[in-house]
């Protein structure tokens, strides 16, 4: 299954933890996630967005004025030792930078060097390994050349594609996280001389490999705020509710005019809500879920209300698949996907118990 053909949990502003926020009230306040980087990724997290800034002779992961950490430290701490303890594990990186970005360019080259177990695990578009592939290697290519981390930054001056930090924006298309959790537009556009919203195929390479789908998915101006909205007794269960979330996501497919799903799906409080049960059945189809508070069907995922104002599904809709609710499409994932998630230890199947060659 290629790379483009997955769908993975990313959270928003990843290092802006509580774990990193101890006991400084004014990191505290800036925070948009429960756990450290670290306890992210094993709870299923594959996609970090990461703020980060030179400041004081050295790259910090920041959330506006507010720094948590240097970058180094927590690559070192918590994502290498990630990535050495699952073998099967790929990561998506994703940089928001501030400041001058010739000197992130370089402190980011220098940091590389610094760190061969990142290093060596970077995947790079244009490598050797790639050069005859139409499309996207699959799970088990990246996995097998070990290039298990896909770096995206925001800025053309800190993009290396030689460094296998790639411009996000020849890379990915995605919606802009401004506005309202009901609707959903371009994040860059022909009016913003940058990628169109329905441009198919990703630039700056050779190739015509299938552009990567980024939902952006929080709001708010502060952690607590989305923290308050994320409540899953909330209408919909909350921003990150399957009654909230999913709607959005398939207004999101349909805006973007290309009839594909997300390849990541970034939220604040990635641990509250249902967003990686979501992302399964992006993955591996199944039942879409229920029990949320509702007014009308407008806030179920099944589309159905019930007389006591709670979601629920119909008999027309109880053997829901992904399928069955998107369409018909090339890009559905197969059955082969429960072999992904067995190996990322998200899910064990009833299915695999009967696979021992794959156990």
């Amino acid at each position: 299954m290629p790379f483009s053909d997955v769908s993975w949990v990313s959270s928003h502003n990843s290092h802006a933890n509580k774990f990193a926020s101890a006991e400084n009230v004014i990191r505290q306040l800036a925070t948009n996630q429960e756990h450290s980087v670290y306890e992210q990724l094993s709870r299923g997290v594959r996609g970090l967005m990461l703020d980060i800034e030179y400041r004081n002779g050295s790259l910090q992961c920041v959330h506006g004025f507010v720094e948590f950490s240097l970058l180094r430290d927590l690559i070192l701490r918590e994502i290498i030792p990630f990535l050495n303890e699952d073998e099967q594990c790929i990561i998506t990186i994703d940089f928001e930078t501030r400041g001058d970005a010739e000197l992130i360019r370089r402190a980011l080259r220098d940091l590389l060097e610094q760190i061969p177990d990142l290093e060596r695990r970077i995947f790079r578009v244009n490598d050797k390994h790639w050069e005859n592939h139409t499309e996207w290697p699959t799970i088990a290519q990246m996995r097998e050349a070990d290039q298990r981390v896909l770096i995206l930054v925001d800025n053309s001056v800190v993009a290396s594609n030689d460094m296998g930090l790639h411009y996000r924006y020849n890379v990915t298309m995605e919606n802009h996280w401004q506005g309202s959790l009901d609707s959903c537009s371009p994040r860059y556009g022909i009016a913003d001389l940058h990628v169109p919203w329905s441009m198919p195929h990703i630039a700056g390479f050779d190739k015509t490999w299938t552009r990567l789908f980024s939902l952006n998915h929080f709001c708010c101006s502060t952690g607590i705020e989305s923290l308050r909205r994320v409540n899953p007794s909330r209408i919909g269960g909350g921003d990150n509710g399957w009654g909230t979330l999913f709607p959005r996501m398939m207004l999101c497919i349909d805006e973007s005019g290309l009839g594909r799903k997300p390849n990541f799906v970034a939220v604040d409080w990635v641990n509250i809500g249902d967003v990686h049960e979501i992302v399964d059945y992006m993955n591996f189809g199944g039942r879409l879920g229920v029990g949320q508070r509702c007014e009308s069907g407008l806030d179920c995922a099944t589309g159905s209300c019930s007389a006591e104002k709670v979601c629920h599904c119909q008999p027309a809709c109880s053997e829901s698949t992904w399928n069955a609710t998107f369409g018909e499409n090339p890009r559905l994932p197969s059955n082969t996907a429960a072999i992904i998630r067995h190996a990322e230890h998200l899910l064990l199947v009833p299915l695999l118990l009967l696979l021992p060659v794959f156990l």
